[in-house]
C-alpha cells in the first residue's frame, strides 16, 4: 500500500471499526445481595442524578469515575459520549476487588474527545498534549474494557505513577499523541487485545498562537510503554498510524511484546529504544509486522545501554526500510545480549518508488550501529530482501564481530538479487553497508506456501522445515490469527473471579 495510505482508504477502515454492532444480551442487573459490590450503568439517556442502576443510568462516565471504590464495575451502555473534560477517576481498587469500566456487552461505546481543549506546552513536562482524554495517575487495580476513544487533541488512554491498570479490548480512532500511553512510575500493566488506528497525527493538533509545533506528527507512539516494568502487550492491532506502532521506550524492564498486529505505519512499527537508564529484558515475539518503514528497530539513544533483547518468531514482510534495524540513532549507547532467532524476514527494503538506489534503509537486516557485544542471530529466514541479506556498516572494525562476540549462525538466505558490496546509503545514512551470511549458512528457496498471500508455512519439501528455520515450524498447524476475528475478545482474571 503506498506510503500515505490514502485517506479515503483509511477512513472507510475506521468507519467499519468504528460501527461494528454487537448482539443482543440479557440484562445484566444490579447486585441485590449486600455481600457483593454494585454494579453501575451510565447510558446516553440517563441523568446523573439517577442512581446508576440499570433502569435509572447515569448519564456520564465521569460520574462513575467519581463514584466507584474497590470491587464496583459500571457497564457503559452503547452510543457516543461527547466530553468537554477529560474523564479523571477518582478512586482505585484491590488485589481482590477492581475498579471495572466496562462497554455494555454487544453494544459500542464511544467517548469523543473532540471538545477537550488541550493548553499550549507551557512548564514542566509532561506538556498538555502528553495527557489523555481518559487519564489515570496514582492508582492501582482498575481494569478499562470494551471502550472506544476518538477524536483526542492529546492521548486517548493515559496512565503515571500507577500499577495494576489493565486495558482490555479497547480502541482508539484519530489521537494527536499515543492511543495508549503507559509512562513513567508504572509497573505491573497489561495491555491486551486493543486497536489503535491513526495515533500521532496531526490531523488532531490544536494550533497556540507563540507555541509553533515543530514537527509534522504527533508526540510518542500507537502505543507507548515508557519505563514501565513488568507488562505484557499482547494480541493488539495498531495500524495506520502516523508514527511508531509499539515502543518500549526509556527504562522499561521484564516486558513481553507478543502476538501484535501491527501494519501501515510511517515509521517502525516495533521500537525498543533506552533513554536515562538502562533497559533490559525485553521479548518480542511471535509478532507480525507489514508495510511499515521499518519493521522492528533496537536503539539506545540515550541511558548507558540496553541489555537481555530477545527477538524471535516474529513474521517480517513488506516493509519499506530495514526489515530488523540495529540503529545508532542519538547517542548510540550500548546495546548488549542481544538475540535475534527463528525471525522469518520476507521482502524488506524496497521504499516505494521503482528506482535503482537503495531506500534510506534497507536489506533484512542491517548492523548500522557498531556499539554491541554478545549478539546472536541464528535459524532466521531472510528471503527477497532489497540490497543485503545482513548487512553491515563500513565503521566495523575487520575483526569487530570476533571481539564483540557477533555470532551469525545457521540462517537461510534466498532472493535473485546481483548486488556489488559496499552498498552505498548516501541519503540519510550516509554509510556503506558489507554483507555477511555467518557461519552454517543455507543458500536455498525456503518453499513458503503462498507468500503472496502473506502464508509462509513451509512446504513439506523446504529445507528451512529440515532446520527448523524461521517463525513456523515443520508441519505446523495452520493459524493465521492476525487474519481472523482479530484482536480476540479477551477475559480479565478479575471477572472470573
Amino acid at each position: 500500500m503506498n506510503q500515505s495510505w490514502p485517506f479515503a482508504t483509511r477512513r472507510r477502515f475506521i468507519q467499519a471499526v468504528g460501527t461494528l454492532a454487537g448482539l443482543s444480551f440479557a440484562k445484566l442487573t444490579q447486585s441485590s445481595t449486600a455481600t457483593e459490590k454494585p454494579v453501575y450503568y451510565v447510558s446516553p439517556s440517563g441523568n446523573d442524578a439517577n442512581p446508576g442502576t440499570f433502569e435509572q443510568p447515569w448519564a456520564t462516565i465521569q460520574k462513575a469515575a467519581e463514584t466507584l471504590t474497590a470491587g464496583d464495575k459500571v457497564f457503559i451502555r452503547g452510543g457516543t459520549y461527547r466530553i468537554s473534560e477529560r474523564i479523571y477517576p477518582r478512586n482505585s481498587g484491590t488485589e481482590n476487588q477492581w475498579i471495572i469500566y466496562a462497554g455494555y456487552p454487544g453494544e459500542t461505546v464511544i467517548i469523543d474527545a473532540d471538545d477537550v481543549y488541550v493548553g499550549p506546552p507551557v512548564g514542566e513536562p509532561p506538556f498538555p498534549r502528553d495527557q489523555g482524554a481518559f487519564q489515570i495517575e496514582g492508582k492501582h487495580h482498575i481494569l478499562i474494557k470494551n471502550l472506544t476513544l476518538k477524536n483526542s487533541h492529546n492521548g486517548g488512554f493515559v496512565v503515571r505513577d500507577s500499577h495494576h491498570i489493565d486495558f482490555y479490548n479497547n480502541t482508539t480512532i484519530n489521537t494527536f499523541s499515543s492511543g495508549i500511553f503507559i509512562g513513567r512510575g508504572c509497573y505491573q500493566h497489561k495491555v491486551l487485545g486493543n486497536t489503535v488506528i491513526n495515533a500521532n497525527t496531526n490531523e488532531m493538533l490544536i494550533e497556540h498562537p507563540g507555541y509553533p509545533y515543530q514537527s509534522s506528527v504527533g508526540p510518542h507512539e500507537g502505543i507507548t510503554i515508557g519505563s514501565v516494568e513488568d507488562f505484557e502487550v499482547a494480541y493488539n492491532q495498531v495500524c495506520y498510524c502516523a508514527k511508531e506502532g509499539i515502543d518500549c521506550k526509556g527504562t522499561p524492564k521484564r516486558g513481553k511484546v507478543h502476538h501484535n498486529y501491527t501494519h501501515h505505519c510511517r515509521r517502525q512499527g516495533l521500537y525498543i529504544d533506552s533513554w536515562r537508564d538502562v533497559l533490559e529484558d525485553i521479548e518480542f515475539y511471535e509478532n507480525v509486522v507489514h508495510d511499515c518503514e521499518t519493521g522492528i528497530a533496537i536503539s539506545a539513544e540515550d541511558g548507558p545501554k540496553i541489555d537481555n533483547i530477545r527477538i524471535h518468531h516474529n513474521l517480517v514482510f513488506n516493509n519499506r526500510a530495514t526489515g530488523i534495524f540495529l540503529s545508532r540513532w542519538g547517542k548510540d549507547r550500548l546495546k548488549t545480549n542481544i538475540q535475534i532467532y527463528n525471525n522469518t524476514i520476507h521482502r524488506n527494503g524496497y521504499g516505494l518508488k521503482n528506482t535503482p538506489d537503495p531506500h534510506w534503509l534497507t536489506g533484512g537486516l542491517y548492523f548500522y550501529t557498531t556499539n554491541l557485544e554478545n549478539v546472536v542471530v541464528r535459524d532466521n529466514i531472510f528471503s527477497d530482501n532489497a540490497w543485503f541479506k545482513i548487512g553491515y556498516s563500513s565503521e566495523f572494525e575487520p575483526d569487530a564481530f570476533q571481539t564483540k562476540n557477533i555470532q551469525i549462525q545457521s540462517n537461510l538466505f534466498f532472493d535473485n538479487n546481483t548486488v556489488t558490496y559496499p552498498v552505498n546509503l548516501d541519503e540519510w545514512a550516509n554509510d556503506r553497508v558489507y554483507a555477511t551470511k555467518g557461519e552454517d549458512f543455507i543458500e536455498a528457496d525456503p518453499l513458503f506456501e503462498h507468500p503472496l498471500n502473506a502464508n509462509f508455512y513451509l512446504q513439506r519439501s523446504s529445507p528451512a522445515a529440515q532446520k527448523n528455520f524461521g517463525v513456523f515450524p515443520a508441519n505446523a498447524t495452520k493459524n493465521f490469527w492476525w487474519s481472523v476475528n482479530f484482536p480476540p475478545q479477551l477475559n480479565h482474571p478479575s471477572e472470573l473471579s
